[in-house]
């Protein structure tokens, strides 16, 4: 989008959706990401296929709280609120994992999440001849498999590329400016809350969960790195157990 160029780009991962009416996780989370240039904020989007990715299980599980109903489903395809079950049944490939946006069956769309994650699949995978989600390996010293897609689309082939961009600038004013549910709640456009976010952080830091920095000590431990040189010295005592290990 800094190019002037309109830029998508997907990546399957290790299975942790289960397809509607599964109880296997056999596709990954499938983010996919999309960029068009606009002003004073691209228009920018990147989203799992999942309900939610892996990383906000291992929040909730880090901060010992239920999962939200619709979330996951367990070894038996019901749904579960255990965190810590739910991790279990993924990284041990127990069956049950997260469920495709939407939810679980079609009545609220979950064969559309399951849909997207798909395409995906189609144009990472198996347009490349590599493997799909199921087949991802997780093991040390052994490549996982992951595959990608790119693709780059020039606005000048539809015609003026400026006058693109200002459609497009002028479109997402429009909707930022549209009557609110709740006057008081701004309605945002995609990758607007992200360039505050980021303004945010950059002024303010990151603050990151004492568990999430036992897992960054642990990292460092494995690639014989100094972890007080990195990151300082912490007492992680209170640390839940990783769910990688």
């Amino acid at each position: 989008a800094r190019e002037g160029l309109i830029g998508m780009c997907m990546t399957n991962t290790e299975a942790i959706m289960v397809p509607t009416f599964g109880r296997q996780a056999m596709l990954g989370t499938n983010p996919i990401a999309f960029s068009m240039p606009a002003d004073p904020v691209p228009f920018t989007f990147d989203a799992a296929t999942t309900v939610v990715p892996r990383g906000k299980l291992e929040v909730y599980n880090k901060n010992s709280k239920p999962l939200p109903t619709g979330w996951a489903a367990d070894e038996n395809g019901a749904d579960c609120t255990d965190a810590e079950h739910a991790l279990d049944c993924i990284s041990g490939k127990l069956g049950g994992g997260i469920l495709p946006v939407g939810g679980a069956g079609e009545v609220n769309g979950g064969h559309k999440g399951y849909g997207y994650s798909m395409m995906c699949e189609l144009l990472c995978a198996i347009t490349s001849g590599g493997a799909t989600s199921n087949h991802h390996v997780r093991a040390k010293g052994v490549g996982a498999g992951t595959c990608h897609s790119f693709i780059v689309i020039d606005p000048k082939i539809f015609g003026d590329a400026q006058q693109i961009k200002d459609n497009l600038s002028v479109f997402l004013e429009e909707l930022r400016s549209a009557k609110r549910a709740d006057e008081n709640i701004p309605i945002y456009t995609h990758g607007q809350k992200e360039k505050i976010s980021l303004e945010k952080r950059m002024r303010d830091g990151i603050e990151v969960n004492i568990s999430t920095v036992s897992e960054m000590l642990d990292v460092c431990k494995y690639l014989g790195m100094d972890s007080e040189k990195y990151i300082g010295s912490f007492d992680v005592s209170a640390a839940k157990k990783s769910s990688y290990e």
